[in-house]
């Protein structure tokens, strides 16, 4: 009666335990490589939610197909099981995408939906990220000295150990192109600022509506590719560096007291 205890034990961990636990870990390094650019997985306590929610869903779903499979396959492995329930979360290409039946698309509903939901999680709390940081500014005086700044700290960690040439020039270049672009934005906008300034001086008037809407959104133009630039330390960078930059913000806003940042 003992035996039949222990073997009935040791073919439940077998056919259902083993399997999830082999598939959490396959299927985090998974997700980790599938939003590499995308986001932080663990960034803030919505996408964590939500990346726990995929990591058990689909341990859950290679613990059940081992459970169900088994019986009918002796010969497949359960941590096969598991590991192959785990590389599901790897991207596949649109041919890989399309091939699959109706049967599977039916299975992986759960877990496309969860992926869909982290997905538009991941690229709202990027945007939210980039916002807070370039926000508060008085004038796109301290945001492009805020943005020499960003430029200064990007390119001082390009150069990490074991990145291949080819990335570490595309990293600068595109570095570089955004950068460009809030230096010309706010160029604009301190052209406008002056010619503005100047015709109000010169007729002894203030500023019309339409004059502090032309401002403000060329401030404003400024500022969304200031986020821009933000975006590539939020994508290539660690949390570790977020402090930093936060720190730089300060220094260009004295007087001003800011909230911590995180994603």
């Amino acid at each position: 009666m003992g035996d039949e205890v222990a073997w009935g034990q040791a073919s439940v961990v077998s056919a259902w335990v083993l399997p999830a636990a082999v598939c959490v870990p396959v299927t985090w390094v998974c997700l980790v490589y599938r939003f590499r650019e995308d986001g932080r997985l663990l960034g803030t306590v919505r996408s964590t939610a939500l990346t726990v929610a995929v990591v058990l869903w689909t341990a859950g779903m290679a613990a059940l197909a081992s459970g169900l499979l088994l019986p009918h396959a002796s010969s497949v492995p359960p941590a096969a099981v598991g590991a192959m329930a785990g590389l599901g979360m790897a991207p596949k290409g649109r041919s890989e995408q399309r091939s699959g039946n109706a049967v599977m698309a039916v299975l992986t509903l759960g877990n496309s939906l969860l992926l869909h939901s982290l997905a538009l999680r991941l690229r709202t709390d990027r945007a939210d990220w980039c916002h807070r940081l370039a926000s508060g500014f008085p004038d796109c005086w301290d945001l492009g000295i805020y943005a020499d700044s960003v430029r200064h700290h990007l390119l001082l960690r390009v150069d990490v150990p074991g990145r291949p040439s080819r990335t570490r020039s595309n990293m600068r270049r595109e570095i570089a192109e955004r950068y460009k672009e809030v230096r010309t934005a706010a160029q604009a906008w301190a052209t406008l600022e002056s010619e503005i300034e100047n015709a109000c001086q010169q007729q002894a008037r203030h500023r019309t509506h339409a004059e502090i809407l032309k401002v403000r959104r060329a401030f404003g133009e400024a500022q969304y590719y200031c986020e821009r630039l933000l975006e590539l330390a939020h994508a290539h960078g660690k949390r570790s560096n977020d402090t930093r930059l936060l720190e730089l913000k300060k220094q260009h806003m004295p007087h001003q007291t800011q909230e911590p940042v995180s994603s």
